[in-house]
């Protein structure tokens, strides 16, 4: 019964010391997000200082067959309403393109058309899989120094985190927000603070998008 006892406090003190050690580096992910970011981020594209080149991050156009996707339909929108300020050059929409039939550019080059945007002034990167990979290919692809990321407030905070952390002059736009219930506030919660952990992890350790290639040039 004694050994069972100290085993079992033995059990307890790691599995304390082990969360404490998750919530420090969720803590540590955090504040290096927030001091990075904060001063870097806009509500309104009129707050926007005169850019260079947008990076609008992607995701589905749909959230079901007959489910517009509210999160890119905001991205859209506020991209679009950033270019026709005149404060950018060219758009860069970069997100996943894995499967034959999942096209996340090519739907956001397509949006943007269609809101206004000149069809020459927008590139497509095909690989940008992760957050991650998108703003180390808007720089070393495509030549991007000074950007511009829009996407919701949670994401293009860690977007800008990660590009100034880089070197890069960045700062973001914040999208429009969509109303969600509680369980998928929580799950959208989790999932960012993982996110930032492994942003953090990324950036220690120097990782190289999954996909890199030749340089390809800009609009002027």
């Amino acid at each position: 019964m004694r050994k069972f006892l100290k085993a079992l406090v033995f059990c307890t003190k790691l599995g304390s010391f082990m969360l404490l050690s998750v919530l420090l580096i969720i803590l540590g992910a955090e504040t290096f997000t927030n001091l990075r970011a904060n001063d870097h981020c806009h509500a309104k594209a009129a707050d926007c200082r005169q850019g260079d080149v947008g990076l609008v991050l992607g995701c589905s156009k749909r959230l079901s067959r007959n489910r517009a996707n509210f999160y890119f339909t905001g991205r859209m929108q506020a991209a679009a309403e950033l270019w026709k300020t005149g404060k950018l050059r060219c758009l860069i929409v970069s997100g996943d393109n894995r499967e034959k039939y999942y096209n996340e550019p090519r739907d956001m080059k397509a949006a943007l058309v269609k809101l206004g945007v000149p069809e020459d002034k927008i590139v497509c990167d095909y690989a940008g899989l992760r957050t991650y990979d998108s703003v180390v290919r808007a720089n070393r692809i495509f030549g991007a120094e000074k950007l511009t990321i829009i996407s919701q407030s949670y994401h293009v905070k860690r977007a800008v985190a990660t590009a100034r952390q880089l070197g890069m002059n960045a700062e973001g736009l914040n999208a429009p927000l969509v109303p969600i219930n509680r369980p998928t506030w929580l799950r959208q919660f989790l999932r960012e603070r993982a996110a930032r952990v492994a942003m953090v992890f990324d950036l220690l350790i120097g990782s190289e998008p999954r996909h890199m290639g030749e340089r390809i040039a800009l609009p002027q």
